[in-house]
């Protein structure tokens, strides 16, 4: 009898160990999130779990039944818990600079140093840091000295390889200065860059053996590639500079990313040979991808050069009217309101008019607000499987006015995709919109412990109503955050907690000590609930 009784006190302490284990302990985890519907792209999880994070990794993701506790614990009933956004293709530096706009769009890590300038840079902006550092080394001892909001890493600009050794944007290098080019792009390399980005667009004296000899040299190193391609205008060039930036991934052997679909290929008739051309050379192995910013207009200062040509014979081309060309700000002539902000120009004549106004200094520049994307085109990027979400901007304070300025790309660009192309279009399902905003782009650069909702992965994780995301910012108020974004974690802090900023600066500096692979998952599986995908052994 002494003897059962031993047995059953015996199977009693265990029984209790068992259900404590199970149970909720007030600081097993540093957030708990119960509760959220996770999806993981790379496996096709799509189900409600709870997941613990601790010490900046994701280290638990369990049944919904079995509730998790920790130091903060967020209930995400009716919450997509989707890997953190990446913007592949963006322009500000992941700290405070862009008035924390990014991150509560859902963003946790920024790939900058695009358009061929390393760091960041915006051409005609008040208020924005405009620095490409060589060597990429003070790029990034600047940003760790700013602290950082939300991961960063950086490609190498050539143009900022042209300054550093004095060519101007027109000047075409000789031998010689090829050789010290590629010289540095390899110290570069070592010092972690993501690879090289090119900007021919921007520094037309750029040759294409530049080009293709600064990228074997990457390669080497493991790096890949971006371009903003030499061409947007006339067709039928721009797609022959898309050409040209697949050639160098074929002479090279690098992978190459083409920015904002071509460098902005504007013609409608160009959409579908860039898609029909990107599409064949990939089935043929060709290592490239293209990325793309969810708006239909351009936002440009009325001086910009890029209007000196006639408007009217480009419009037709473009295939839009003046009503199509609005303004930023109000135009104010002798006291007089002319034009509301938002509103378009009536004529062609008014819209030199006031140009030549504005390049005289007679009145503020109100930029440009030309609608010249059409959303019918925009879609049929999206729906391509090779195309990424990016936004290509940033919002800042304007020190003269004390207003937000850019583009409402630069505040809301990934709460537009997820509103207009995955909820309202449904040009492609949930799970590919989070896999085009997150999971491709770290597949694409090799960032293992990214674009995933993985055991042992980083804990960078956006919570999101997908009823409810949506973008607030404007071309008139672009410094409107998202909503429907209540939580961004980055490398396990919360840096937006319910939709308000926390001042957090857990963001990291992603300097490059591997293989860039040029490659995109392949999505589209079988959704699967099997939660044994997500632990890693």
């Amino acid at each position: 009898m002494r003897r059962l009784a031993s047995i059953l006190l015996v199977l009693v302490i265990t029984a209790s160990f068992a259900l404590s284990s199970c149970a909720p302990v007030a600081g097993d985890y540093d957030i708990a999130i119960n509760n959220g519907r996770v999806m993981d792209p790379l496996t096709g999880f799509d189900g409600v779990a709870n997941v613990g994070i601790k010490d900046g990794k994701i280290a638990a993701i369990v049944p919904a039944e079995q509730k998790l506790g920790g130091k903060r614990v967020i209930n995400a009933t009716g919450l997509v818990v989707a890997p953190g956004f990446i913007n592949i293709h963006g322009h500000a530096t992941g700290g405070g600079t862009d008035g924390g706009f990014h991150v509560r769009d859902g963003i946790t890590t920024e790939i900058t140093g695009n358009c061929g300038r390393t760091g960041v840079f915006f051409y005609d902006m008040p208020g924005a840091i405009q620095f490409t550092p060589y060597p990429v080394t003070d790029f990034f001892s600047e940003v760790e000295k700013q602290g950082l909001i939300i991961n960063i890493g950086t490609y190498t600009g050539n143009i900022t390889l042209r300054e550093a050794i004095g060519l101007k944007e027109k000047d075409e290098p000789m031998p010689e200065q090829i050789a010290r080019m590629v010289e540095m792009a390899g110290q570069e390399m070592k010092a972690g860059s993501l690879g090289i980005s090119y900007g021919p667009f921007y520094a037309p004296g750029t040759t294409y053996q530049e080009m293709v000899d600064i990228a074997e040299e990457v390669l080497k190193h493991g790096g890949g590639a971006a371009i903003h391609v030499r061409y947007a205008i006339p067709p039928p060039r721009d797609i022959e500079a898309c050409e040209e930036a697949i050639s160098l991934s074929k002479d090279s052997g690098i992978p190459i990313l083409i920015s904002h679909r071509g460098g902005q290929v504007v013609f409608p008739a160009s959409t579908d040979k860039l898609i029909d051309l990107i599409t064949r050379v990939r089935a043929e192995g060709v290592q490239v991808a293209s990325d793309l910013q969810p708006y239909t207009a351009s936002n440009t200062p009325l001086k910009a050069a890029v209007f000196d040509i006639p408007l009217e014979p480009f419009a037709r081309l473009l295939d839009v009217s003046i009503s199509d060309v609005g303004v930023g700000a109000a135009v104010v002539i002798d006291g007089k309101t002319v034009i509301k902000p938002g509103d378009s120009f009536v004529s062609f004549e008014q819209f030199y008019d006031i140009r030549d106004r504005v390049k005289a200094g007679e009145i503020p520049d109100p930029t440009v607000i030309m609608h010249i994307y059409k959303a019918e085109k925009i879609a049929l990027y999206f729906k391509s499987p090779f195309v990424m979400v990016e936004n290509d901007g940033l919002i800042v304070k304007d020190p003269n006015t004390g207003k937000y300025t850019g583009h409402p790309r630069g505040a809301g660009a990934f709460a537009k995709f997820f509103r207009e192309y995955v909820r309202e279009q449904g040009i492609c399902d949930l799970m590919t919109g989070i896999a085009k905003c997150s999971t491709m782009a770290a597949v694409w650069l090799g960032l293992d412990n990214k674009g995933r909702v993985q055991v042992g992965c980083d804990a960078d994780l956006t919570l999101f109503d997908p009823e409810k995301i949506t973008d607030k910012a404007t071309y008139v108020e672009p410094g409107q955050p998202s909503e429907g974004i209540p939580y961004v974690i980055v490398n396990g802090v919360l840096a937006v907690d319910k939709g308000k900023l926390t001042g957090s600066k857990s963001g990291k500096v992603i300097k490059r000590n591997w293989t860039v692979p040029g490659v995109l998952p392949e999505l589209g599986k079988a959704a699967t609930t099997d939660i044994n995908v997500l632990q890693q052994p």
